[in-house]
């Protein structure tokens, strides 16, 4: 019996060729984007994963609102790891660690090997985190404080194929370490990925200054919300006397005047999708991509799948007589419903089978827009076989449904005398699978077009300052900073060098904050500070508009000056600011104060997801990262100058650069890659729609073949027949449209409020994304309907 089903399933395909393309080829669309977006999901939340109990693994982060200043990082002081440890009975275990923002230069013998992420971490940090070690034991390889593990990449570029235990590397000519450990890279992502592990077992026993991140590992069964309590708790104790000594003010007061400050706990598989906090080790995913390709899947999946019902419930009109005659000779409804259903299932898995051949062409570009590593046959492609095979059931099951159960449910003389496309419930529902289908494409083009306009606002926003012909090159030895203002002019000699200056940080960074005073006001104010030298707002273009710019000779550097941005003018409400005093709050109490010599205008440190915070700018000596601004004209052969005379300088490290401009339009990758996809899935959605629709106008032409035939002999123009032919589907896209535009709008509001800076809702989207979708709706009807009103009366006349 299932043989006989099967072979009038093809009997039927090969029939009706161009709909049964259709149909598979939407289909195969439609689960090329559900299988890759599920591919990309399974990824994107797999992350901690691999480690031994992952689930009872927490990263410790504060919780601030200091004076308006609010603060949410996942940084702790020194000591807390050691507390967790030796205080808390619900503990496993605690580590903490110290990343190293820059390159490392690491040299064994003769081979030197720049380390691009190394970290500073305590004993127990392969207790927690089980990194497979090739050699050595991970319960001692990090107690020597000169002890140091690396992973097997690194260590091969250091050592080749030896085995580099007990061996000696240098630390950037400043310390010598003992390699004690090679670890394999980890299985699955986690939101590190670091290269060296350097021991740093000793604690810094201050509470007020963070600039550790440290995780616990909590055992099981231990009640998180007590332990969470009494950790908040304990934890404020210990800050007391750092904040009477450091602010002069007891905790309680501190309090009182409205400031808040605790210590939270966030669960590890969490921090990729769902941490969004300041200082991040390196950058996360976002949860609000995974909901809108989650949306986009189905918004593609629920258009593929009415393609196919749409052209499913058209068809099954001209198979009412067959099914007429298979229940006069014997056809129970069970027997059809079964037929119907098997026909639907084969073109699902037919189009199953294609979508995989198209995943595999569309991955590697998919990987590329998204910076993504996946391959359909991982360790999850059991996982995403079912996944596939579940959806194409449904998808056949869907679409065959309505004619099976439909069609099945009539008497054959009633089914022999008519057609099943003349009844009322049939155009119905095409219609509001129409509608349907356009509203879902609708809402996927005007969404794509918000997403272009906020990015390119973002590129287009005024950030304060001009990175473009500015390179970036670091400092990487104490010599080299303490000569360099000596060395300025050695570069300056070539005249498309027009400006040298060094800083902490520079935008695309994310700077310090420590805690000021304005002297004579009791006010205290949490500022993201800069150290910077002469020249910078020069070479970076940064506006001056009040007071004056650091000048060498006027400073000096036992003296602090001070530079404001109108973000901590604001915040400080203070009139006449320059020529005021500031000061930086010590750990001791005390504070050195420096005069305000201006006010410059606010510019972009970080990228546009914060509000720009306020900064203190100051003049030193000591800083690592030097930068040039150099003339549009021979850049390249300007950059060979400034390498070769920086050799000169500093040949025991080789020269390296990036642009600023391209630094900090890093920060805006992740958005800028998701805009792309996003315009990637809109196009294929629309070409979906647009075969559908394509189906469904060249079967209603074939339905309408008389009347278009008795109507041209009365005399009906070829623009006549087609107005007739396309009205109804024009009617049907507008309407769609009032159900897109709400929709839409409520969407896009809540994505734009990921980012302090945002568009105003624009209507010229709206608009477009309506006639766009006319306008696909008009020249794929237009098509068929052209063809059947130049089509020869005669002929038509003579149908059926």
């Amino acid at each position: 019996m299932l043989k006989n089903y099967i072979k009038v399933a093809f009997r039927s395909l090969n029939k009706n060729r161009t709909y049964a393309i259709i149909n598979i080829l939407g289909l195969a669309l439609g689960l090329t984007v559900t299988i890759l977006v599920f591919l990309f999901i399974n990824d994107e939340t797999s992350y901690e994963k691999h480690w031994d109990g992952y689930e009872r693994i927490y990263r410790t982060g504060i919780k601030a609102d200091m004076m308006g200043q609010k603060m949410d990082a996942p940084v702790s002081p020194s000591p807390m790891a050691n507390a967790l440890r030796t205080e808390f009975t619900d503990v496993e275990n605690a580590t903490r660690i110290r990343t190293i923002n820059q390159e490392i230069l690491m040299r064994h013998e003769q081979t030197k090997v720049y380390i691009q992420k190394g970290v500073e971490v305590d004993s127990t940090f392969f207790q927690i985190f089980n990194y497979e070690f090739i050699h050595g034991n991970p319960n001692s390889a990090l107690i020597e404080d000169n002890a140091i593990v690396l992973t097997e990449e690194s260590a091969h570029k250091l050592f080749g194929d030896k085995n580099p235990l007990g061996e000696v590397v240098n630390y950037d000519n400043r310390k010598d370490y003992i390699v004690r450990g090679i670890v394999k890279e980890p299985k699955g992502h986690a939101h590190f990925q670091f290269d060296m592990f350097m021991a740093q077992n000793t604690i810094r026993n201050v509470w007020m200054s963070n600039n550790n991140y440290t995780y616990v590992k909590l055992k099981e069964g231990a009640n998180l919300n007590t332990f969470q309590t009494e950790m908040k708790r304990n934890f404020m104790k210990k800050i007391e006397p750092d904040v009477e000594r450091f602010m002069k003010i007891t905790v309680e007061e501190f309090l009182a005047q409205g400031n808040a400050f605790e210590y939270q706990l966030m669960p590890l598989k969490d921090i990729h999708l769902y941490s969004k906090k300041d200082w991040e080790i390196q950058q996360n995913g976002n949860i609000i991509y995974i909901y809108v390709f989650i949306g986009i899947a189905l918004l593609v999946i629920l258009i593929a799948g009415i393609n196919f019902m749409n052209l499913s419930t058209a068809r099954s009109g001209k198979r009412a007589k067959e099914v007429g005659v298979r229940k006069v000779a014997g056809a129970s409804r069970k027997m059809l419903i079964i037929q119907f259903l098997t026909e639907s299932v084969i073109q699902s898995f037919i189009a199953l089978f294609l979508a995989f051949i198209l995943v595999e062409l569309f991955l590697p570009g998919f990987n590329n827009i998204m910076e993504t590593n996946l391959t359909l046959f991982n360790d999850y492609i059991g996982k995403t076989i079912l996944f596939a095979l579940l959806v194409t059931l449904i998808y056949g099951l869907f679409a065959g449904s309505y004619p099976a159960f439909f069609l099945s449910a009539f008497q054959p003389i009633a089914v022999l005398k008519g057609d099943l496309t003349k009844t009322k419930g049939g155009a119905l529902l095409r219609k509001v699978l129409v509608i349907t289908q356009f509203t879902a494409s609708t809402i996927l083009i005007i969404g794509m077009i918000i997403i272009f306009k906020q990015i390119s606002f973002l590129h287009n926003k005024d950030i304060g300052f001009k990175g473009d012909q500015v390179i970036v090159v670091p400092i990487q030895t104490d010599a080299m900073t303490e000569n360099f203002r000596n060395y300025k002019d050695i570069f300056l000699k070539n005249s498309n060098v027009l400006s040298v200056t060094r800083a902490s940080y520079y935008p695309g960074d994310t700077p310090n904050q420590n805690q000021f005073a304005i002297e004579g006001s009791e006010e205290q104010l949490p500022l993201w500070n800069m150290e910077v030298d002469y020249d910078y707002f020069k070479t970076l273009g940064v506006e001056l508009l009040e007071g004056r710019k650091f000048d060498r000779e006027k400073e000096s550097d036992s003296i602090p000056y001070y530079i404001l941005n109108e973000t901590a003018v604001k915040s400080f409400n203070i009139e006449n600011a320059v020529g005021r005093r500031i000061g930086n709050m010590n750990l001791d109490g005390t504070v050195k104060y420096g005069n305000i010599i201006g006010i410059v205008k606010d510019f972009h440190i970080e990228g546009f997801n914060q509000p720009i915070r306020p900064m203190v700018l100051a003049i030193t000596n000591n800083v690592w990262f030097a930068s040039f601004k150099i003339a549009k004209n021979d850049m390249n052969a300007t950059i060979n100058y400034i390498e070769a005379e920086w050799n000169k300088l500093e040949p025991s490290h080789p020269f390296r650069y990036t642009f600023l401009d391209q630094k900090f339009g890093a920060l805006l990758r992740q958005q800028e890659n998701f805009g792309t996809m996003f315009l990637f899935l809109t196009i294929l959605a629309i070409i979906i729609s647009a075969m559908g629709l394509y189906g469904l106008a060249s079967y209603t032409a074939e339905q309408r073949t008389k009347e278009i035939g008795i109507r041209k002999v009365l005399g009906a123009s070829v623009p006549q027949i087609m107005k007739m032919l396309t009205k109804d589907f024009i009617k049907l896209v507008l309407i769609a449209n009032i159900f897109a535009w709400p929709i839409t709008y409520l969407l896009a509001k809540n994505w734009l409020t990921n980012f302090s800076y945002q568009i105003d809702m624009p209507l010229l989207p709206y608009f477009f994304a309506t006639l766009l979708a006319l306008i696909i709706a008009l020249i794929t009807v237009s098509s068929q309907a052209y063809l059947a009103a130049n089509s020869d009366p005669v002929n038509a006349l003579k149908y059926e």
